[in-house]
C-alpha cells in the first residue's frame, strides 16, 4: 500500500459564503480504499458542506475558497476551477439524508435507477431496468420487480433509504458518501441499513465517508473518525481510541451528552394521579381493494390497549415502524378517533366530548410531529407561526407576543432574530426546535413528542431533553415521548412502554426495562441500538472472529 495515493485526500479545505463569512476553515482528512471514515459534529460544524465539496455540489451562495480535493491522487476540486466531470455518480456515489427530497417524486423507483445506468454505464433502457431490479434485490428489498414500478412516496422509510443506496452504488463507485443515512429510521431498520452498507463496502472494496452525529454508530461501524466543530477539525484518530480516551474537550462533551442520564429513576412517584387514561383502546384503518363491490378489509393498528400516564410523568413509547406508536400518540390527544375503548384526559372522555370541550382541551394538549418541514407553513415566518396559537387562545396581549416569541426561540437554542426567517432557511434540526417552541407556546399540561429529537445533534438533543425535564419539574408537564432513539429514552423517561404490532408487550420503569428486558422483542430492540461501550464490544468481537 505504501506509495499509493489515498482514495480521497482533502487538503486545507476552506469554504465561505458569497460575502466571505468562513464556514469551513482549512480542514484536512483522508479516506483509504476499503475504509469507513466518519465525520462527526453538530449542525453548522461544516461536515455536510465538506462532503458536498468532495462531490462538487456546494449550494448557491457558498464557494470553495482554499485547499483542494484529490481523488486517487488527482486534483478534482480547487478554487476557481470547475469540478472534474465524470466522477460524480460514476466513481463517487452519495446517499443523501432525506430520500423524499432528493429523489424525483414523478419517476418510478426503477426508472430513477435505470436513468443513472443509462447515463453513466451506457446501458440500453431494457438492460438498465433489469439491472435496477437486481440492485433493489441486492439491497434487500422484497419483491423488487413490483417495487421498481412504484413511486418513492409509496415506500416505507427503510425501503426509501434502500432505494437510495441502490441508486448510489449502481455504478460500483470507489467512494461512497453517506450523509446521515439512518437518522429518521427505527433502530431495527437502522441496524439493517448500516449492516448492509458495511457488507457492500466489503464486497465492492469501497471507501465510505460517513457523516453522522450518532456516536454509537461511529463506535460500531467506523474505522477512523474526524470530529468537527465550528468549521474546524478538533480531533481525529482510530475510533476505539478516540471514543475511550478523547483528547479534545469538545469530543468529551459530545460523548457526555450521549450518555448523560437527566432523570434518575428514583424520582418516580407511584402516587401520581393520572392525567391520561386509555382503557382498551383500538384503532383500525380500511385496506383499499382494487376490485369493485368487494367489502374492504380493515388493518388493525392498535389492539386493545390500556395505559395510564401520571401528571408530571415522562413516559417513553418505543417500537419499530408500524407498531402503532404514532397512532397511539394521536389517539391520546383526540387527533385520531378510537374505534372502541375510552380515552380520558383529566376526567374528560374524549370519545364522548362535545366540540367546545375538545377545543378547550386542545390548548392543554400539544403535539410535536415527526416531520417539522411538513408541520410548518412554508410561506409564513417562523415567529408568526409561534405567535399564532398565542393569539388564537388569547394567552398574551399584542404587545407581549413578540417578547414571548423571542423567549421561546431562545428556550430551544435559537436566536430571537430567527423569528423573521422562513422555514426553508433552517436546517432539519433547527426546524424541529421551532416546532418544539410552537408546541410549548401554549404552556400545555400534556405534550406528545413524536420523534421530537431524532433529527437533533447530541448537544442540542441534550438541551431539549433537559428542557422537558425542567418543565416537568416547574409546570408538572406530562410527556408521552415517542422515539426510536433508545439513548434519549434512557436519558429522560421515567417509564417506558414497548409496542409491537399494535400490542403492549412490556412496560415498566425505564432502568428496569432497558437493563433487564423480559420480552424477546424488547431484547431485539436493545441489541439493534447499543450504546457507545456496547458498540465497541460488538466491534471487538467481530474483529476477533
Amino acid at each position: 500500500m505504501s506509495g499509493q495515493p489515498s482514495l480521497l485526500t482533502v487538503n486545507s479545505l476552506a469554504i465561505s459564503t458569497s460575502d466571505d463569512s468562513p464556514l469551513v476553515k482549512g480542514i484536512s482528512f483522508a479516506v483509504e480504499k476499503g475504509e469507513i471514515v466518519a465525520l462527526v459534529g453538530e449542525s453548522g460544524s461544516g461536515k455536510t458542506l465538506s462532503s458536498l465539496a468532495v462531490m462538487g455540489l456546494l449550494p448557491e451562495g457558498v464557494r470553495l475558497t482554499g485547499g483542494e480535493v484529490c481523488f486517487n491522487g488527482d486534483v478534482v476540486a480547487t478554487p476557481g476551477k470547475p469540478f472534474v466531470k465524470g466522477l460524480r455518480g460514476r466513481q463517487i456515489g452519495m446517499i443523501f439524508q432525506e430520500p423524499m427530497s432528493s429523489m424525483n417524486p414523478v419517476l418510478k423507483v426503477g426508472e430513477q435507477i435505470a436513468e443513472v445506468l443509462v447515463r453513466h454505464r451506457n446501458m440500453g433502457w431494457k438492460q438498465a431496468h433489469r439491472e435496477a431490479v437486481a440492485l433493489l434485490e441486492r439491497v434487500g428489498i422484497v419483491d423488487p420487480a413490483a417495487r421498481a414500478k412504484q413511486y418513492i412516496h409509496q415506500l416505507s422509510g427503510g425501503m426509501r433509504q434502500r432505494v437510495m443506496i441502490a441508486s448510489a452504488i449502481c455504478c460500483r463507485p470507489s467512494l461512497l458518501i453517506a450523509d446521515e443515512p439512518t437518522t429518521a429510521l427505527d433502530v431495527t431498520i437502522q441496524a439493517q441499513i448500516l449492516t448492509l452498507l458495511q457488507e457492500l463496502q466489503r464486497d465492492m472494496g469501497m471507501g465510505i465517508l460517513f457523516i453522522t452525529h450518532d456516536l454509537s454508530v461511529v463506535a460500531r461501524y467506523a474505522d477512523r473518525a474526524y470530529v468537527m466543530h465550528q468549521g474546524n477539525i478538533v480531533e481525529q484518530g482510530d475510533v476505539p481510541d478516540l471514543l475511550t480516551a478523547p483528547q479534545a474537550e469538545y469530543t468529551r462533551k459530545l460523548i457526555a451528552a450521549s450518555e448523560a442520564v437527566i432523570v434518575p429513576n428514583e424520582r418516580i412517584s407511584p402516587q401520581r394521579l393520572p392525567l391520561i387514561q386509555l382503557c382498551r383502546v383500538t384503532k383500525s384503518y380500511p385496506v383499499t381493494s382494487k376490485l369493485p363491490f368487494v367489502p374492504r378489509k380493515r388493518d388493525t393498528v392498535l389492539h386493545p390497549t390500556t395505559l395510564d400516564i401520571g401528571r408530571g410523568e415522562i413516559v417513553g413509547l418505543i417500537g419499530e415502524s408500524g407498531s402503532g406508536k404514532t397512532t397511539l400518540g394521536r389517539t391520546t390527544i383526540g387527533l385520531v378517533a378510537a374505534d372502541s375503548g375510552s380515552v380520558i384526559f383529566d376526567g374528560l372522555d374524549l370519545t364522548r366530548a362535545r366540540q367546545r370541550e375538545l377545543q378547550q382541551m386542545r390548548r392543554r394538549a400539544q403535539i410535536i410531529f415527526q416531520d417539522p418541514y411538513a408541520s410548518l407553513d412554508p410561506k409564513m415566518p417562523v415567529g408568526e407561526q409561534i405567535a399564532e396559537p398565542l393569539r388564537v387562545h388569547k394567552l398574551r396581549t399584542a404587545s407581549q407576543i413578540p417578547g414571548r416569541v423571542a423567549e421561546l426561540l431562545e428556550l430551544v437554542g435559537l436566536d430571537a432574530a430567527c423569528a423573521t426567517r422562513m422555514p426553508a432557511a433552517f436546517s432539519g434540526g433547527q426546524r424541529q426546535r421551532i416546532a418544539i417552541a410552537r408546541a410549548l407556546a401554549l404552556e400545555p399540561d400534556l405534550l406528545v413528542a413524536d420523534e421530537a429529537v431524532s433529527a437533533l445533534d447530541l448537544s442540542v438533543r441534550g438541551q431539549i431533553l433537559a428542557l422537558l425535564a425542567e418543565l416537568r419539574d416547574k409546570l408538572s408537564l406530562t410527556v408521552l415521548f415517542i422515539s426510536h432513539d433508545l439513548g434519549a429514552v434512557r436519558q429522560v423517561c421515567d417509564r417506558v412502554v414497548v409496542l409491537y404490532r399494535g400490542n403492549v408487550v412490556e412496560s415498566g420503569e425505564t432502568d428496569r426495562v432497558l437493563k433487564s428486558p423480559q420480552h424477546d422483542y424488547t431484547r431485539q430492540l436493545l441489541a439493534a441500538a447499543p450504546d457507545i461501550s456496547q458498540a465497541l464490544l460488538l466491534r471487538e468481537g467481530e474483529l476477533k472472529r
